[in-house]
């Protein structure tokens, strides 16, 4: 992941998990959070929720969903309850879009913190490396794999604008030596061939 840079809000989420004391895997569940953050957490035989009352907040995670699923409800939940205000049901529709947006990707960032995938070594495969994310992190294997694959993006883009800079550069040195772009291109072409390598293990 040498590559790889974390947005704001993951910036933000890391930040609360360090200071929070969040700093392991392990230490990912909803009882371990919600007590570090003071959230109240009930139980319930209905989808999840987010409620804030008297300065006193609580997320309802849907008692019927697994654990894991579970996991990532609450996630979500939270992320209403930290970062949004105000009721979604008096919400205007492209505000609500722009919360639940945001939400999906704390869920994303939050279960499964980068500067924690830093330590982990990754199998080449990605499906492996997906399985190991599970095992380690508690959350289901759509949302590894989906993690894998915005990691892996991120990590293509930056290495392709870091060509884009250094061609540019040449130009502006005056580097017109025949094939300077064509070697470019290669070292684009071969980072990219590398695959999942890429994006993760360094």
């Amino acid at each position: 992941m040498n590559y790889y840079r974390p947005t704001p809000l993951e910036q933000w989420i890391e930040n609360l998990w360090i200071k929070s004391g969040v700093l392991t895997p392990g230490q990912l569940t909803i009882d371990e959070v919600a007590g570090r953050l003071n959230v109240w957490v009930h139980f319930m035989n209905q989808p999840g929720k987010a409620l804030e009352w008297m300065g006193m907040r609580s997320v309802l995670v849907d008692r019927r969903l697994s654990r894991a699923e579970q996991w990532e409800e609450f996630l979500h939940e939270l992320c209403h309850v930290l970062r949004h205000a105000g009721s979604q049901t008096l919400m205007p529709q492209p505000f609500l879009e722009s919360q639940e947006a945001e939400a999906n990707r704390f869920v994303l960032y939050a279960s499964m913190p980068s500067f924690m995938l830093k330590r982990l070594r990754f199998p080449d495969r990605q499906s492996d490396a997906a399985e190991l994310i599970v095992s380690h992190f508690g959350v289901t294997y759509s949302l590894a794999y989906r993690r894998l694959e915005q990691i892996r993006r991120r990590t293509f883009e930056a290495i392709l604008w870091e060509e884009v800079e250094r061609l540019a550069q040449a130009r502006g040195d005056g580097d017109g030596a025949p094939g300077a772009d064509a070697r470019s291109h290669r070292r684009a072409s071969a980072a990219l061939a590398s695959g999942f390598r890429v994006g993760i293990n360094p």
